[in-house]
Parts: C-alpha cells; structure tokens; sequence
C-alpha cells in the first residue's frame, strides 16, 4: 500500500505539471484573442489520511467493529440519533486510547445497511425491522467524526451472507425487506443450513455486489473498503450447498471447486474495479481465514492441520494477489504461537512470503477476543513484534472490541503498552 502511495503521488505530480503548462498555454492564447475564461470550480481534493496516518505511526493500527446480531455496535436495536452517536464517540475514544489510528465497522452484514443505500435496505441490526427507516447514517457519521481525530475509517462488507439463523427471517426470502434484493429476486439465493447466501456462480449476483461497494465509494469518504472471509459458507454437517442447476447452466467445463473459486475470484476483480472507477484513493482489501491451503507436499500451503479456505469456502488469496486486484490483505490469523495444528508464526510467515514481489502488503488480524485463552499475557504483544519483521507488514487489526474495551486478559493494557 505504502509503495503504491508513493507511486500514485509521482504521476500525479507529473500529470498536474504537464496539465499546468497545457492550460497556461491555452489561456494565453485565448485571452489574446480576447476571450476571458470563467473562473473554473475548485476540485476536490483527495484523501491523504492513509498517508498521514503511515507517516505518523508508521503502521496501520485497526479495531474491527461488529455489528451483526448486535455483537458490538449498534449495542441493540432501535437506539435513537443521539444514542447512536454516543456509541460511535464512544468507539472512537476507545480507539485513541488504544493507539488505534483505523476503524473497521461492518456496514453491510446481511444483505442490509448500516448506511442511506438504493440498493440494500436498512438493517434490522440498526433498526427495529429491516427496511425501517435509519435513525442514523452510521457511515456519514463515523467518517466525519473520525476524521476530524485523524482516524481512518474501513467500511466492512459481507458479500454473500443474505441471512443467518440469527435473522428474523431465518434463513427463509419471503421474510425479508421487499426491498431488499434477496426478496425480489430470491433465485439469486442458496438455502444452506438454516441460513440464505447469494449464488456468485450467478453474474447478476456478482454484479450486485459489484455495485453496491461502488455505491460506498462514491457517496462516502471512507478509506477502504474490506470483505471479510465469509465467502461460500463454511462447511456444516449434513447440510448441502445446491447450486447444480448454475453451475450446469455457467460451469464452462470446469470442475465444480474450481468454477466455485473462480466465481469468488471475478466477484472480487469485479468489485475491486468497481471502487476503482468511482475512487482511485479508495483502498480495497480482503480478510481472509487465515490458511489458504495445508502443505500436502506439493501445493505451496502453510505448515498447518486447519481448515483449508482453498477447498473448503472455495478462497484463492493467492489468485488474489497474483491478480493484482486488492490493494491489501488482512488474513485472520486467530491463533497463538503455540497452536499445534495453526502456529501464528508459521502462518505470520507464510502470507509473508506469498507476498513477496509484490506491493500488496501484510495487516495481520490478530484474536483480541482470545487473550484469556492463551497460556502467555503477552501472546499479543508477541505476535505484532514477530509481524513487524516481515518484509510485507503494514500493520495489525484486532477482531473483539469488547475484549479490548473491558481489558479481557489485559489485551489493552498490551496495546497500550507496545504503541
């Protein structure tokens, strides 16, 4: 991200100088002809929080803020304005206190938003039923308030995830807003254990995901934008994702994992350019589960005996870099340095290497939420010193804002003390 700063500010300088000296001439040679030019509107300036933020502190340091079933913002249903913008202050203070200079705050977590949107309705998360009329913008409000703090603002999306068993409409379309896409177009869902998902092997699904991380882009001022690592569901017991009918109609010859993950893959190009089009300072990233694929002695995975999100959500981080379509990545490395089956530094290490050669860099997410489990007080502190040595480190994200504002396993006294 850094180095891409630094090279979008070279072309941009030289684009303003040679713009400069082609309308200076133009000029001249219109008022010699008599013809006085209009005194053209101010353009905006871009964003350079990013920027500052890195020359400042040097690193990204983000608190990821869940609002799904009410985890962590809002704190219930149906608050007021003024309740709403209490607990944003509130969030806010937490994060200077903890030497936080970013703010993921999921906007999107079920086919609904935090935020005034054409395309999705309001939130039952925000509101007191989904469609409600928002008491709120949380994503104008978030964004000017923690920008006045110098507080950069990620707006965290769940692409494909519709409902869950934690819905009101429990996993069934008919339920839902009419308004929202899901209702009108309930062919574009998969009903998987409970819960509906959005079918990527469908264009039109890959579109409206497409479309509705543009229309952040373009009407709010955040930072970046970031997927978490919900993509095909996780595997559940004795339940069966049925997408035959698409993948008969799409498949194109490829076998079934591989259509699924080229799905995701063109979902994410596709949204990645999206945000692109709309704002080139908006960064687009990814937090993945943390293992892309154990080692099987021939595929280049990690060192690790976990769930694999090649095969089993269908997730190619690495095609994603490769690609060059996400501008950072965030991999959900939720265990410690003594987990077996996961060690944090084999993992720490390898999404380093896969990076390597690259200007994609490395925010780890590290399990805040974890820190009374581990043997060590110091697990944390441990883990974003082993990271910080890394070729591609920008920075640290920590998952569990209730852990770090209530001090569960001092996590924030860690935090305060290392920044």
């Amino acid at each position: 991200m850094a180095s891409k700063i630094i090279d979008a500010r070279k072309l941009n300088i030289a684009l303003v100088c040679f713009a400069l000296v082609l309308i200076s001439s133009v000029i001249s040679g219109l008022i010699m002809s008599g013809f006085e030019p209009e005194v053209a509107p101010a353009m905006a300036q871009k964003s350079t929080l990013i920027e500052d933020i890195l020359a400042r502190d040097g690193e990204i340091r983000a608190m990821w803020i869940a609002s799904v079933a009410n985890i962590n913002f809002p704190s219930q249903r149906g608050l007021s304005q003024d309740e709403l913008k209490a607990e944003i202050d509130s969030i806010l203070t937490e994060a200077l206190e903890n030497s936080m200079n970013t703010v993921i705050i999921q906007v999107r977590p079920s086919s609904d938003a935090l935020y005034r949107s054409k395309l999705f309705p309001s939130s039952e998360y925000l509101c007191n039923a989904q469609g409600d009329e928002i008491p709120l913008d949380i994503l104008e409000y978030l964004t000017a308030e923690g920008h006045k703090l110098g507080i950069a603002v990620c707006a965290w999306v769940n692409p494909l995830r519709v409902s869950t068993s934690m819905n009101d409409s429990k996993g069934d379309a008919a339920l839902l807003s009419k308004t929202n896409p899901a209702y009108k177009n309930p062919e574009y869902c998969v009903s998987y254990d409970g819960a509906l998902y959005y079918n990527p092997g469908l264009p039109e699904v890959r579109s409206l995901i497409a479309e509705g991380v543009r229309e952040i882009a373009e009407n709010y001022p955040v930072d970046a934008i970031l997927f978490d690592d919900y993509f095909y569901p996780y595997p559940a017991e004795n339940a069966v994702y049925d997408d035959s009918a698409v993948f008969a109609e799409y498949g194109n010859g490829l076998g079934l994992e591989d259509w699924r993950r080229e799905n995701v893959n063109a979902m994410i190009k596709s949204s990645y350019d999206a945000v692109k089009d709309v704002n080139s300072d908006c960064y687009f990233g990814i937090s993945p589960f943390g293992i892309w694929c154990n080692n099987d002695g021939s595929n280049g995975g990690s060192d690790t005996r976990g769930l694999s999100a090649y095969s089993a959500i269908y997730c190619d981080a690495k095609a994603w870099i490769q690609g060059g379509y996400i501008d950072f990545i965030s991999p959900q490395l939720y265990w410690s340095f003594d987990t077996e089956a996961a060690p944090y530094g084999e993992l720490c290490d390898w999404w380093d290497e896969a990076l390597a050669g690259t200007d994609i860099p490395l925010i780890i997410s590290h399990a805040a939420y974890r820190t009374e489990e581990w043997s060590s007080p110091d697990e944390i502190t441990n883990q974003i010193r082993y990271a910080r040595a890394k070729k591609s480190y920008l920075g640290s994200a920590f998952y569990g804002y209730s852990a770090i504002k209530a001090n569960t396993g001092g996590v924030a006294d860690c935090l305060k003390e290392i920044y």
